[in-house]
């Protein structure tokens, strides 16, 4: 017996050591090939602009006299996986501007990744690129901060779309797991996962009911800024408020978005698992007022999963808000406000 006993816990000692070799060779994979500053790797077609808390690389294809249309991105996303949005989004004449949230894409990473900290970031943008009020799209993790911005600038908004939006509203408060705390432990789950480009495929599939959306154009769109240097170990300090709980943010409490007067219009796909359609309904009991387009027969990224459907759908929201937002406006001018 105690023999075997002993056989076993050998054998348990070697599969804990090839599970901590693996990731660490994760690791080191990961910073040899993090080996491009984000200037020298960011693509042509879009540009850095100041924030004041940073410089954010932002796709702005124009027209610039077009009503802005700000979409932001979710988790490991970055601006180009709106890249068939932005061009229907042009083609109507709107003007499309596709930021990137650090840590993700080609963004400076500096300071912290809050909602608050990541509206400032967009509020400092818009004021550089010198914009007036704008329609606010955000899909998924980064609805969280679109909300947010929305909530904090109403004064620079014309009405919001959420699409499949990761609020965290119908969750109870807590705080990231303590094993977290370590930031080896968050560098080695990070290149194991989100900057590790054999899991891409892997990861994606789990988010889209469409599997066939997993082209090699949306992968490589993905894997693209895996390059930049510290992807992951910024990676790993963003992981903290994706596992926890955003105190501070407007948008984390229910009772300040239920106040929430500007037009709303949500995009949900009916097989979304990640965020399922019953959190659409339970929004709507905050914003009584808000539109739902559900989209039959896609999952948690409709924009890639049925692009053109999406974008049909999308530009039926934001006429939506845009009517909302004209009559409020007579409304307030009746009032003398």
């Amino acid at each position: 017996m105690m023999r075997w006993t002993r056989r076993v816990a050998l054998v348990v000692v070697l599969l804990v050591a090839c599970v901590i070799a693996s990731l660490a060779a994760l690791r080191l994979a990961a910073y040899l090939r993090e080996n491009e500053s984000a200037a020298a790797a960011a693509p042509t077609d879009g540009k850095f602009v100041a924030s004041g808390h940073g410089r954010m690389f932002v796709m702005d294809p124009g027209p610039k006299d077009g009503v802005p249309v700000i979409l932001f991105h979710g988790t490991a996303a970055w601006s180009k996986l709106w890249w068939r949005t932005t061009a229907a989004l042009k083609n109507e004449g709107y003007r499309p501007i596709a930021p990137d949230l650090p840590p993700f894409g080609y963004s400076e990473r500096q300071g912290g990744y809050s909602r608050p900290e990541q509206a400032a970031r967009i509020d400092g943008m818009m004021t550089a690129l010198g914009t007036g009020r704008a329609i606010v799209v955000g899909h998924s993790f980064g609805a969280g901060a679109a909300l947010e911005y929305v909530m904090r600038h109403p004064d620079r908004v014309i009405g919001l779309v959420l699409v499949d939006a990761a609020l965290g509203l119908t969750q109870t408060p807590a705080d990231a797991p303590a094993i977290l705390n370590y930031g080896t432990v968050r560098q080695l789950l990070v290149s194991a996962t989100a900057t590790n480009p054999l899991a891409t495929r892997f990861l994606l599939s789990k988010l889209i009911y469409r599997q066939d959306a997993a082209t090699d154009q949306v992968l490589d769109i993905l894997k693209a800024p895996m390059r930049v240097e510290g992807t992951t170990s910024h990676i790993a300090d963003w992981l903290l408020y994706f596992a926890g709980s955003d105190r501070a943010a407007l948008s984390a409490s229910r009772d300040e978005v239920s106040r929430i007067k500007l037009p709303v219009s949500m995009i949900w796909g009916n097989r979304d698992d990640v965020t399922p359609l019953a959190q659409a309904n339970d929004l709507r009991s905050l914003i009584p007022s808000a539109s739902l387009h559900v989209m039959q027969n896609v999952g948690h990224i409709p924009q890639i999963e049925d692009p053109d459907a999406f974008n049909a759908v999308l530009l039926a929201a934001i006429r939506e808000v845009t009517s909302a937002d004209k009559v409020t406006s007579r409304d307030d001018v009746r009032r003398g406000h």
